[in-house]
């Protein structure tokens, strides 16, 4: 009879301990998945408001003659380290050459801050666009 109570001791011992490292796992498990769930959610949540903040640039700039360097960058479909490598490259040639021929992207500066005229951003597209030039960079490859 002891032995049999010792036994039973025994198993429910080994059988408590069981559920609760199997509890243990399971919770773990739980945890994880929720943490993922919060990243996906936060990173979900900040591409939503880069393309907010986007389309409120593209908002105000519509209305706009005159556009700052974010917002011309966004008319052309653009980075701006693109808009500003293209002014290096075509004032590079000029510097070099001391002539530079076709259109240049038309721009001016108020207090180190590039300024662009819509109008004209548009027609030196569309000049470009007929030389089919081609920017790499700081460089004008064609």
């Amino acid at each position: 009879m002891k032995n049999n109570d010792l036994a039973m001791l025994g198993s429910s011992l080994i059988l408590g301990i069981s559920f609760i490292i199997g509890c243990l796992i399971i919770s773990s498990e739980r945890a994880e998945s929720s943490d993922k769930a919060v990243q996906a959610a936060v990173a979900q949540t900040q591409i939503e408001a880069e393309a907010q903040s986007e389309l409120q640039v593209k908002i105000k700039s519509e209305g706009k003659e005159v556009l700052n360097i974010q917002e011309a960058a966004q008319l052309l479909g653009l980075e701006e380290d693109q808009i500003i490598n293209i002014i290096k490259a075509e004032n590079a040639i000029l510097s070099n050459n001391g002539i530079f021929t076709g259109h240049r992207l038309p721009f001016f500066k108020v207090d180190n801050e590039f300024k662009f005229s819509r109008a004209e951003m548009m027609a030196w597209v569309h000049a470009v666009t007929e030389l089919n030039r081609i920017y790499r960079a700081d460089k004008i490859i064609k």
